[in-house]
């Protein structure tokens, strides 16, 4: 009975027809890949943000023993860099590298002044969270348009039933109420039971994502305005999520193992 061609092809042919239409190719090609990739993407754990302490522990560390100019190297190929490269974790996370990188090569070029580095961070950040939020947005609502298209869909089927009610056999009107019904039965169980979810996954993985950005921030300006390599490594570790956060003692023995 749930298997009635008609009523999927109206919910989920609308849909799609109304998300191509609305969304700039750009986008759409966005949606479809955090869609179909949403439960493929690793959750940012305990043991990343060790390796990324770990790593940027290391980096502040050559730099305070040798200089900013010891970092060049590492930052002009960083694949190559056997500090980075060390922590696989920290150089897959194209956004995190970015990010470093091109923070840390302002920092060694002296172009810009250490009260400018948290600003400057924030704005990278504020945009890949505005980037990240707008496929959020447009399959958010696709999902909150489904239980209308499934009322659509069930509309289509009673159309269809009005023109059976004339039949000699009774049952068969019936059997298409039953059929239009499925439509609305579509229409929720996609938006609620399917889209939402996976929207709701989308959304936690970037705000993890950009979490993992702010502790690289939270580091980095602690750094440049003075902090020592372990004091702005503690205060990174303090901005993680509590249930996200390694205990101090862990973070210590990853740095001092770098060291």
């Amino acid at each position: 009975m749930l298997w009635q061609p008609g009523e999927w092809i109206v919910i989920l042919g609308i849909a799609f027809g109304a998300l191509v239409v609305s969304t700039p190719l750009k986008l759409l090609r966005k949606c479809f890949s955090v869609l179909f990739g949403c439960f493929k993407r690793v959750h940012v754990s305990q043991d990343a943000y060790v390796e990324l302490l770990a790593m940027m522990y290391q980096l502040f560390a050559l730099a305070r023993k040798n200089g900013l100019l010891a970092l060049e190297p590492h930052l002009t190929e960083p694949e190559k860099s056997d500090i980075i490269s060390k922590y696989p974790a920290v150089f897959r996370n194209k956004a995190a590298m970015e990010l470093l990188v091109e923070t840390f090569r302002l920092v060694v070029d002296g172009s810009v002044q250490p009260e400018d580095i948290e600003p400057l961070m924030d704005s990278s950040i504020e945009t890949y969270e505005s980037e990240g939020h707008m496929p959020v947005n447009v399959l958010r609502a696709v999902a909150d348009g489904l239980p209308g298209l499934g009322i659509v869909g069930a509309v289509l089927g009673i159309i269809v039933t009005m023109a059976h009610m004339g039949d000699a056999n009774p049952e068969s009107v019936g059997i298409h109420v039953a059929n239009a019904l499925v439509g609305t039965l579509l229409g929720v169980f996609f938006a609620y039971g399917v889209l939402f979810p996976m929207v709701t996954t989308i959304a936690q993985h970037e705000a993890e994502q950009t979490k993992y950005l702010v502790v690289i921030k939270t580091a980095m300006s602690s750094y440049v305005s003075g902090a020592s390599p372990s004091v702005a490594i503690e205060f990174a570790r303090r901005s993680i999520f509590s249930f996200d956060r390694p205990a101090a003692a862990v973070v210590e023995k990853a740095c001092k193992g770098a060291r």
